[in-house]
């Protein structure tokens, strides 16, 4: 412990003075990892080879190891083979900006391929490079290898880091062989739980939920066969690291669930988010949504004349929700926006945009959810 920077933070991500589209994304998956409470309940099945001790000190190392690799990743983005294309550069639909979205993940999707795909031979953990092979997507993955060297991981069995190069890759980490228990146990209960129906593990909502990926604790409280983590609102509510929002998650979806609202899961580019569809809609009224490591509460408000009396009992962040206006997006450019909502406050005409998402959004409080449904209930309805 401690040669990582702590795991644990409250510092806001500074995104703007970042170069390259990679290193925003870099610190924004660095925020999506779970925060790790001092105590850890463990379920047995995890402690046949370490004590509780051993098995939780081991776990935090990683939370820590996982921190820092996204922190440098972000630092130097060409170290680990990241896209570098510029953030002035490219617009957010481009495919390159999507490339960069997901490429802070493939170290940790490589990582865990690699400790699914094998056993311990007394202290040294050895993988089969074919099934590795198999069943990894990354590509350079002689860089991947030899950058993990630099975090303490020894590899032999191959030559140059070459996966082709051997039938079996042996794994060591001389520094703490628990380690590696950890990272094995964890990536092989993942795989036959969370992903065993899984046809696409890369998908954003199958990795917003993979407790590898997130490094989630709570992976730890069921059997190595049981797992339900990510299901319910704990699929936004886990990536939060302030408890009022895990508390306004909660009591929002308490209130639609009696309400009879369902909710489905998500797939967006800025983080996992909640859907909330009344009786047989096809479209939904309300999202839950961790943008970019913030959270959102997104209103689908069809009729916002309608909500204009009402916010004189509001309080002003609510009334600034309306004041804002949208510059606007692609479809309003050419013209063909039909999502789009639009209203005159204060003598000034307003514009939201509603192609990708629900015209509305607030940081949600407690204390405020009776107005938001009530905003609702007055200009939800077309």
């Amino acid at each position: 412990m401690g040669r990582y920077r702590s795991f644990y933070r409250e510092e806001c991500i500074d995104t703007m003075n970042n170069a390259y589209l990679v290193s925003e994304w870099a610190l924004i998956r660095r925020n999506e990892l779970v925060n790790i409470p001092d105590q850890l309940e463990i379920h047995p099945d995890f402690l046949r080879l370490l004590s509780h001790e051993e098995f939780e000190s081991a776990f935090k190392e990683i939370g820590e190891l996982f921190y820092q690799i996204y922190s440098d990743m972000a630092d130097s983005p060409w170290r680990f083979g990241l896209p570098l294309y510029k953030s002035d550069e490219y617009d957010y639909f481009s495919n390159q900006a999507r490339a960069a979205r997901t490429a802070p993940w493939t170290l940790f999707y490589f990582m865990f391929c690699i400790f699914t795909c094998g056993n311990f031979k007394e202290n040294v953990f050895v993988a089969d490079t074919t099934e590795i092979k198999q069943m990894n997507k990354a590509k350079k993955t002689n860089l991947l290898l030899e950058i993990l060297c630099d975090y303490g991981f020894v590899f032999e069995g191959i030559k140059k880091y070459n996966l082709s190069s051997g039938d079996y890759l042996e794994i060591d980490y001389p520094d703490n062989r628990s380690i590696l228990k950890v990272l094995s146990v964890i990536a092989k209960k993942v795989k036959n739980t969370q992903l065993k129906d899984v046809k696409n593990y890369y998908s954003n909502a199958v990795s917003f939920s993979n407790a590898f990926i997130g490094w989630n604790y709570k992976i730890l409280i069921e059997d190595l066969h049981t797992c339900s983590l990510g299901e319910g609102c704990a699929y936004v509510a886990d990536k939060m690291h302030d408890e009022a929002d895990k508390e306004v998650i909660s009591t929002i979806d308490n209130i639609l669930t009696e309400y009879g609202y369902t909710k489905k899961k998500g797939d967006s580019n800025e983080g996992p988010s909640l859907r909330y569809y009344y009786k047989k809609s096809s479209v939904y009224d309300y999202a839950l949504t961790s943008d970019m490591g913030t959270l959102y509460l997104e209103l689908r408000i069809r009729n916002a004349e309608n909500c204009l009396k009402y916010l004189s009992m509001c309080p002003k962040k609510i009334v600034e929700m309306f004041r804002h206006s949208d510059t606007g997006c692609q479809n309003r450019i050419n013209k063909t926006c039909r999502s789009a909502v639009k209203y005159t406050f204060e003598q000034t005409e307003k514009w939201h945009c509603g192609c990708c998402g629900a015209p509305f959004k607030i940081h949600p409080e407690k204390r405020d959810i009776p107005h938001y449904l009530k905003l609702m209930e007055l200009g939800g309805k077309k």
